[in-house]
């Protein structure tokens, strides 16, 4: 026989043996381990996705509609606080109206009470709110 040939058959069964025992051995140990880790940190991330969709989904069912009134009209509100309170998510006079005084200043700062009463303009948010109501 050849001794090429021999040489040949040699190192494809080598290189044959070395897969199997790369298989065997090695990637079906790592595979579900890396399997596992995938999946429990996948799950994790959807759960946590599913969670805030939810959450998001109960907001927008509460939001409704939303009315875009003039808060300039209450005295004591001009374009600064009207600005902050419409970043803070405040637009109507109902959702002004709904404020407690703390939650008010947390949105427009400090700056309300040297500029205004809070419970004088939650009060007057009330008074607009009911009167564009009817």
């Amino acid at each position: 026989m050849n001794p090429w040939i021999i040489f040949l058959i040699g190192v494809l069964v080598g290189w044959l043996l070395e897969w199997v025992i790369d298989w065997v051995y090695w990637r079906k140990k790592l595979q579900p381990q890396a399997a596992a880790e995938t999946t429990s940190q996948s799950s994790a991330e959807l759960d946590a996705a599913r969670a805030e969709i939810a959450d998001l989904k109960a907001q927008l069912e509460n939001c409704g509609e939303v009315r875009i009134d003039p808060l300039e009209k209450i005295k004591g509100i001009g374009p600064v606080i009207k600005r902050k309170l419409n970043e803070g998510g405040i637009f109507s006079f109902a959702q002004l109206g709904a404020l407690t005084p703390q939650r008010l200043e947390e949105i427009v700062g400090e700056e309300i009470r040297r500029l205004a009463d809070e419970d004088e303009l939650i009060n007057q948010a009330k008074e607009l709110a009911k009167q564009s109501r009817e």
